[in-house]
């Protein structure tokens, strides 16, 4: 039997879409595939800081600064990427470019710690802050006018600092020691304007 020329092109004009319709159907699965695995959260983006305190992008309460109780605030992270072995912290404000000062600067605290309070001794070592030198925290206590932006941050590690032997721990030489051992690291921050 004889098929007429129109019915032919019809005939393979549906097996054509059927073809496309099927191809197509299965570089969309593979298409969601690919965003779907893309999507999945890394241990660096599930590593969060924060402080039951203070918000982040909000206003430091006044008790952590020179004009209150002049405490340090209480931090809580979630546990770092696998390999973590210790934790540091360090607080700055960057005044102007070139310029940082650091308030805080914590470390050896143990993969255990989640948690610092407020107020309390810190578990682990103080390294020492720009305004008197010494191993403590130093409240924010700007001279200057306006609104200051207040770093915190926390550093899972993968092995403990080594530093030079006889300095002292500032932000800086903290950086500097733990730059190649930085898993991941998380911070947020805040704000404080002096009355």
């Amino acid at each position: 039997m004889r098929l007429h020329p129109l019915r032919t092109v019809t005939v393979l004009a549906l097996i054509l879409i059927a073809g496309c319709s099927s191809s197509s159907k299965s570089a969309s699965t593979s298409s969601s595939a690919v965003v779907a695995e893309s999507s999945l959260p890394t241990s660096a983006e599930t590593f969060t800081l924060s402080s039951p305190d203070m918000q982040s992008g909000g206003a430091m309460p006044v008790a952590f600064t020179c004009d209150g109780e002049s405490q340090s605030p209480s931090l809580t992270w979630t546990p770092g990427p696998e390999g973590t072995v210790e934790y540091a912290i360090a607080m700055h404000h960057v005044p102007g470019p070139g310029d940082t000062h650091w308030y805080w600067v914590v470390y050896n605290i143990p993969s255990t710690t989640y948690s610092i309070p407020a107020g309390g001794p810190a578990p682990g070592t103080l390294g020492t802050n720009s305004v008197n030198g010494e191993l403590a925290y130093a409240p924010p206590c700007s001279k200057g006018l306006g609104e200051k932006i207040y770093t915190y941050t926390v550093y899972a590690l993968s092995a403990a600092p080594t530093f030079p032997t006889d300095s002292q721990v500032s932000r800086d030489v903290l950086l500097d020691a733990i730059n190649s051992t930085t898993l991941s690291s998380a911070s947020f921050d805040v704000s404080y304007e002096r009355s």
